[in-house]
């Protein structure tokens, strides 16, 4: 008897006048569904298909496997046989294998080409009403407690930002990891893990978003802070009038999504017990065993991992990067801030702020990280994401607004010396204040 991800429970009846095409695997689960579902689909069940229904019931499956009874069901038709399936049409969820060109990273003027398609999504449980399975009372050997389906939610493929762009050589190898994805999909396996480091508000989230959204594939950001008991990652405990159940975590409705794209947010933020969870599933296993419903929780064919993190002593609450983590996460983006011109024409075509004071905004940008670099005195550095916070309100507000979106993020002892006092005497040189 196996729990199918529709709810229906199938009892496989083998007598030979009803499915004699059965050969010698008749006695492997494996089979047996996979036969189920090339009737219920009249021999047309994709492998897309076939391998997600097969995942979600516990059982790994190749495309040997599926090729081969997908023969064998021809063979049996054009020798006359009529199977007939003892169950309901299992209408399994396929999630498309998007093909894009072969440099899928080109750079775009307007938004105005992406407009269709972009709220196609891929389905995966929405966080209120997540999907749920029977928490094991004990750790005994007992059949892996398969999840109900639950109401779904769409997880849309991120919208292109005509702003952002890849260099060549990072546009070459992001091209490379889309391929990657497609194959290991085909293969049935988890593909890439990659991680983004640089200083805070660079752009190391943006620019993972903006892989999947070029890619059209769906991405899940999964803010790696809130995670502090080794559970976290995969859910938690709940009680209602049908007992004890396990609520499972956005991560893990996520990785079961194929071809997902899962940024694990500044990881390096992640509790070390936490982290350890997680190692099983970033290696070639690709999964690992929940106590707490006797199952396995395994990332689909075709995930993408993509890590943050911040590094430098002036990160607070981090922990250094366990060399099992890094050592999963093997290839390394380095993400630093645009250089000047770039930075000035952004804030312009961004925030419509005019040259002039654009270029001033990046050049006092530029300084002040220079002098954080070396030590000298600032003791933060002036990010993109708050210079473009501040071209915004100078665009619309000011000079004046400078004091709150600039000024104050930075310390004041009241001497002439401090950091405030530094930055204001940079705006007033600039002519911004």
């Amino acid at each position: 008897m196996v729990l199918l991800p529709c709810g229906f429970f199938v009892v496989f009846n083998f007598r030979s006048s009803e499915m004699s095409f059965f050969s010698r695997e008749a006695r492997s689960e494996k089979y047996k569904l996979l036969r189920e579902l090339m009737i219920n689909s009249n021999g047309l069940a994709s492998f897309e298909s076939c391998h997600k229904t097969c995942q979600d019931a516990i059982i790994e499956i190749t495309k040997a496997d599926w090729s081969a009874i997908k023969h064998q069901y021809k063979i049996a038709i054009e020798s006359g046989e009529k199977p007939v399936s003892k169950v309901k049409p299992v209408v399994p969820v396929v999630v498309p294998v998007v093909e894009p060109e072969e440099n899928f990273l080109e750079e775009v003027e307007s938004m105005s080409e992406y407009d269709d398609g972009l709220d196609d999504g891929y389905e995966v449980p929405k966080d209120a009403e997540l999907e749920s399975a029977p928490v094991a009372v004990a750790p005994v050997a007992v059949a892996p407690v398969v999840p109900k389906v639950a109401p779904v939610a769409k997880v849309p493929v991120p919208a292109i930002d005509p702003y952002f762009s890849f260099n060549p050589k990072l546009k070459e190898y992001l091209n490379g990891i889309e391929k990657l994805s497609r194959r290991d999909f085909a293969a049935g396996k988890p593909s890439a893990k990659i991680r983004l480091v640089g200083p805070a508000g660079c752009g190391k989230t943006m620019l993972a978003l903006q892989f999947a959204a070029k890619a059209k594939r769906p991405a899940v950001i999964i803010d790696c802070p809130t995670l502090r008991e080794a559970k976290d990652l995969f859910g938690f405990k709940t009680a209602d009038d049908k007992g004890i159940r396990w609520i499972y975590s956005q991560f893990v409705n996520a990785i079961r999504v194929p071809r997902m794209v899962v940024i694990l947010d500044e990881i390096n933020r992640l509790s070390p017990m936490a982290m350890n969870t997680f190692l099983p599933m970033a290696d070639s296993r690709g999964q690992t065993f929940l106590d707490d419903t006797g199952e396995f929780i395994t990332v689909a064919a075709g995930v993408t991992f993509f890590c943050t993190m911040n590094e430098g002593s002036q990160f607070t609450g981090t922990d250094q990067m366990d060399g099992a983590i890094s050592d999963r996460f093997s290839d390394i983006i380095e993400v630093d801030y645009l250089d000047e011109k770039d930075e000035s024409m952004l804030l312009q075509r961004k925030h419509g702020l005019d040259a002039a004071r654009s270029d001033k905004l990046a050049m006092i940008a530029k300084t002040v990280r220079a002098k954080h670099k070396a030590c000298e005195v600032y003791t933060k550095s002036l990010s993109t994401r708050l210079l473009e916070n501040a071209a915004s309100k100078l665009a619309v507000i000011g000079n004046s607004s400078l004091e709150f979106s600039i000024v104050n993020h930075f310390t004041d002892d009241g001497s002439k010396e401090s950091e405030r006092a530094k930055i204001r005497e940079l705006l007033k040189g600039a002519g911004l204040a």
